[in-house]
């Protein structure tokens, strides 16, 4: 991949596939700004990248647009992002749509969609000026057909994640900013394999059974294809969804 340094923006930096692909972007060379509202876990993962590259951290809740905003004013000249991942949301809840209601839907998309838009409108202005852009949003297997996992209102956060990142590609690639979207199946983050820990092992074995490579993924294969889409080679991939699920959907 080329080798450009650019500064990129990575939204749940502190944890999962986030934190190693923050560390894959700062052995590449780019300059590297990491949202977190996990102070302690921000500050940790800042100094180990800080011996590879130059790192800034904005230690805020994404989800709080206004402090959001104020803390991405702050970025300007060589900090403004060319390359912005959005990688916050999850839900780890599995319940059936019976036992949800109109609030559980509520807080779903205020946790996995609203601070998609936020760090989009906020960022894009400056890419669309400078005439490059690479953004990557995280929707997930759930946001493409259904989930093992989690529960409906969570699926459909996930799918308006797709939605909003194929308009959002269509309004900016006259400007040379691209916007994809990875949809990760099961991927054995911490939070992810703490999760499956506590589930009884049949059920383990019923869902292994429907992914073909019977296994859940690991992180470092979760970052191999957003780090391509982050690069300047995928200048002609946009408006996409990526699947990394081991075969979940084919």
């Amino acid at each position: 991949m080329t080798a450009t340094p650019r500064t990129a923006l990575v939204v749940g930096a502190a944890g999962g596939i986030c934190a190693e692909l923050s560390r894959a972007l700062a052995r590449r060379g780019d300059r590297l700004v990491l949202l977190d509202s996990d102070g302690a876990a921000l500050k940790e993962l800042a100094g180990e990248v800080a011996e590879l590259t130059e790192v800034r951290t904005l230690n805020v809740d994404i989800t709080d647009v206004r402090s959001t905003e104020e803390q991405l004013a702050t970025l300007s000249g060589g900090w403004a992002p060319q390359i912005l991942v959005n990688g916050v949301g999850g839900d780890t809840r599995v319940a059936p749509v019976t036992d949800l209601d109109e609030a559980f839907l509520t807080e779903s998309l205020a946790r996995n969609v609203v601070p998609v838009l936020t760090a989009i409108r906020l960022c894009v202005p400056a890419m669309r000026r400078a005439g490059y852009g690479r953004v990557v949003n995280f929707s997930s297997a759930g946001g493409r057909t259904y989930s093992h996992f989690s529960n409906a209102a969570y699926v459909a956060a996930k799918a308006a994640v797709v939605g909003l990142t194929k308009q959002v590609a269509y309004e900016l690639a006259p400007f040379r900013v691209t916007v994809n979207a990875v949809a990760h199946g099961p991927i054995a983050t911490e939070r992810i394999a703490t999760a499956w820990e506590r589930r009884p092992a049949a059920e383990r074995e019923q869902v292994l059974s429907k992914i073909p490579v019977g296994r859940l993924g690991t992180v470092a294969e979760a970052v191999g294809s957003v780090l391509y889409l982050c690069s300047e080679e995928a200048g002609y991939t946009t408006g996409t969804v990526i699947d990394v699920n081991g075969g979940l959907l084919i």
